[in-house]
């Protein structure tokens, strides 16, 4: 890939808190035949680490000590062209073989917590980010910890909402500094009553031609009900594990839980309920605009500048 045109044109980032619905979001859109998909790369957990720690030690308080780290050896320009290289080769393997107006959706939920590292390494890329109720997420992270995902997952309902906050934040706080109509905020709750309707607002935000009947037949598809047998468009998995395990993403048992918007109600103690509410309150005074049943989808009209055809000098 040449490193002067990976501006990210052709890369669409889906994010959000774990357990928000993004692998259902992302079986739905790969069905149009110009979206091609795979398994979560965690691209930006590996770039981004690499990127704030350069920030870190050249913006350093005036009296400090002459610095150090990569900077004592590299000019700016050249970090960067040797982090962009570093991307670019990353990237091969999902870009590569792409056919022209044909674009690549990446989903990997942390990524919301890098999206200010991915809009200045690729200004051209475009971030779809799902939002979920609160309460909904903790439910399911907290059931998750209990089986497949006890390795990861939190296992106390206020760090599971400590968790939907930070990626919430951090991706609300990313989006302005990317270009106007690279940033669209999706509702799980509407997402879930009005599929198809919410399906027909990404395909325009993407500059996609996709039928009424085309939708209905992903949605069909992608039910809970097919997903729970193992069906659904099929997501590819290339590289080591692709040998190692399977070609084709196969998701564990209790993967699809109930789904339904709501089922926090069923599944929450009145003390879960209560560590909830209270991380949320102390931590992120707008939550309730996410918990209120409110719909609808969101763009970043504040974005600075447009999307450059080349990325910006460093």
């Amino acid at each position: 890939m040449n490193n002067d045109n990976l501006t990210g044109k052709n890369l669409v980032f889906l994010v959000g808190c774990p357990r928000s619905g993004t692998t259902w979001l992302q079986r739905l859109l790969a069905t149009h035949p110009r979206i091609k998909t795979g398994q979560e790369s965690h691209l930006f957990e590996y770039i981004g680490p690499q990127l704030r720690m350069w920030k870190s030690q050249t913006n350093l308080p005036p009296g400090t000590r002459s610095g150090l780290g990569l900077a004592c050896y590299f000019s700016e320009g050249e970090f960067y062209e040797a982090l962009k290289e570093y991307a670019s080769r990353l990237l091969t393997p999902m870009l590569n073989g792409l056919q022209p107006g044909q674009i690549f959706l990446e989903k990997t939920p942390g990524h919301a917590i890098f999206i200010r590292e991915i809009a200045e390494l690729l200004p051209c890329a475009k971030i779809i980010h799902l939002v979920r109720d609160p309460r909904d997420v903790v439910a399911s992270l907290l059931a998750v910890s209990r089986s497949w995902g006890q390795h990861w997952a939190p296992q106390r309902a206020r760090q599971a909402a400590a968790m939907w906050v930070r990626h919430v934040t951090a991706a609300q706080s990313g989006a302005p500094l990317l270009p106007p109509g690279q940033f669209l905020e999706v509702r799980y709750e509407s997402l879930y009553r009005d599929t198809v309707s919410v399906l027909r607002d990404i395909s325009r935000f993407l500059s996609l031609s996709w039928t009424e009947e085309d939708m209905t037949t992903a949605v069909r598809a992608n039910s809970t009900e097919e997903l729970r047998q193992g069906r659904g468009t099929p997501i590819p998995v290339a590289g080591q594990h692709g040998k190692q395990y399977s070609p084709v993403l196969q998701e564990p048992d209790g993967f699809i839980r109930k789904a339904r918007p709501g089922s926090w109600k069923e599944d929450l103690t009145w003390m879960e309920r209560f560590e909830v509410w209270y991380v949320l309150r102390k931590t992120m005074p707008a939550w309730r605009r996410y918990s209120d049943g409110a719909t609808g989808q969101i763009s970043n009209p504040r974005a600075p500048q447009a999307c450059p055809d080349k990325p910006a000098a460093s």
